[in-house]
This record gives C-alpha cells, sequence and structure tokens, in this order.
C-alpha cells in the first residue's frame, strides 16, 4: 500500500480499493465507490479537465431517498456538482431524439442500458426552477459512459420552467 492510499484510507487489508472520499463543493465530504464512478466521453461545458463523476443520492429533508433527483458528483477537482433529474418526472411526455452519433460514442448496443439526466437550475426562488430539456446526460450504465447530448429534436430548450403550469 503506497502512502495516499494509507492518508486515504480507501483501500482493505488486501489493497483493494474500496470508496474514495470528495471533497464536494456542494456536499462536503462524500463517500464514492470506485466501481460507480462514470466516465464523460467530452468534458462537459465549463469543466474541460474534469472526466470523472458519480450519481450520489439526493436526500429528502426526511432522509428518505429521492427517487427522481440525484447528483452529478465530479470525483476530480474543482469537485463540483450538478442537480440532476429524470426528466419524465417533471415532463412525462419528454420525447428525447438522440443521435447516432452520440449514441455511438457511448457504446450504446441496448436502449435498456441507457439512462437519462437533465441538469435543473436551482435558484433562491423555488418558482422559477428550471430545466435543462435541450442538452440532457445520457448515460450508458452498462459500460459507465456519460455524455452531454444535444438533442436532434429543437422543440426543447435549455431553462424550461419546471413548476410551470403545462400546456
Amino acid at each position: 500500500m503506497n502512502r495516499t492510499e494509507q492518508e486515504d484510507g480507501m483501500t482493505t487489508a488486501a489493497g483493494l480499493a474500496t470508496s474514495i472520499t470528495v471533497a464536494s463543493q456542494a456536499l462536503g465530504a462524500v463517500e464514492i465507490r470506485p466501481e460507480t464512478i462514470i466516465t464523460a466521453c467530452e468534458p462537459l461545458a465549463g469543466f474541460p479537465a474534469c472526466m470523472s463523476y458519480a450519481l450520489v443520492e439526493h436526500d429528502h429533508s426526511t432522509g428518505a431517498a429521492s427517487q427522481s433527483v440525484f447528483w452529478l458528483q465530479a470525483v476530480e477537482p474543482p469537485f463540483h456538482a450538478f442537480v440532476v433529474t429524470d426528466p419524465w418526472s417533471v415532463f412525462p411526455d419528454y420525447a428525447p431524439e438522440v443521435s447516432d452519433i452520440d449514441a455511438g460514442q457511448l457504446e450504446l448496443t441496448s436502449f435498456e442500458d441507457a439512462r437519462v439526466y437533465c441538469i435543473l437550475t436551482i435558484p433562491r426562488n423555488p418558482s422559477e426552477i428550471s430545466v435543462n430539456l435541450r442538452a440532457p446526460l445520457v448515460i450508458n450504465v452498462a459500460r459507465r459512459l456519460c455524455k452531454q447530448v444535444v438533442l436532434l429534436n429543437e422543440q426543447y430548450h435549455t431553462r424550461h420552467l419546471v413548476n410551470a403550469p403545462q400546456a
């Protein structure tokens, strides 16, 4: 075991990694299991040096885990995090069209391996919470790859109000 592994406390007696602690800007110290790390096919906008993320459960004030809201936590500096949601939980008729090129980069061979999340913007005023339906995060859960894709369908925008009345 090397000095860094000893200091981080991230190995078992056999030297196998059990978890890493990430100093999240939003969540504080977060334990991440290495087998849950997702690699970005391309850097997310604004974070060109970060390629590794993990989905972290969001806990309600009651302590129960949310079924539709998560944190996409960077496991590399600057350890930023995005609040993401299952888009169908807020827009049941959401119908993203992912290009064949994007699906190829994600190595998607089965629709069942794809998960789609959209980034939420959460300002101080809850009535102004919005979701980016134009550029969702698509994750190949089998290969642990992700990519923020720009959809072919132009009906979606980057700031759909979550609490707006549905037409």
